[in-house]
């Protein structure tokens, strides 16, 4: 089963890229960086409320959604930032650099929050073998910029 769950964010991995690069095509024919932006979460939400729509699950209430914790709703305001980010930074580093600074920053913020089981995952320590990790992708993503 874990197989499954490794072969599903490899191709997670996959589709980051072309996310990416399809957005900052738009964002190159609008003419617009907020907009293109703008346009890619309003697919993403129309699909998502479709889902929400067919979903047998209920829908929590007002009530409950406003006793949450705040920091519970920061996702979105991450992705905005990431689609956004994406669609400035792809022209300018590639698709390749971006993608692996990307991916070194949260293979690096990933180690010290599984390390300290931030905000309640399994505690996970930092060995040596993972920092070489971490070293060794950065080490890619600077050779990815400068050749």
């Amino acid at each position: 089963m874990k197989l499954l769950y490794i072969l599903l964010a490899f191709l997670i991995g996959v589709l980051v890229p072309f996310q990416a690069i399809v957005n900052s095509r738009l964002a190159n024919f609008i003419q617009s960086n907020i907009t293109a932006a703008f346009i890619s979460f309003s697919g993403g939400f129309l699909i998502f409320l479709t889902i929400v729509m067919l979903s047998p699950a209920p829908f929590p209430t007002w009530s409950k959604l406003s006793s949450l914790p705040p920091y519970v709703y920061i996702g979105g305001i991450i992705g905005s930032v990431f689609v956004l980010s994406a669609i400035i930074l792809v022209p300018k580093l590639g698709s390749t650099g971006f993608v692996g600074l990307v991916v070194a920053g949260q293979l690096c913020i990933s180690l010290i929050l599984d390390h300290f089981g931030f905000l309640g995952l399994p505690v996970n320590p930092v060995g040596m073998a993972r920092i070489f990790g971490a070293i060794l992708l950065a080490c890619g993503a600077t050779l990815i910029l400068n050749y």
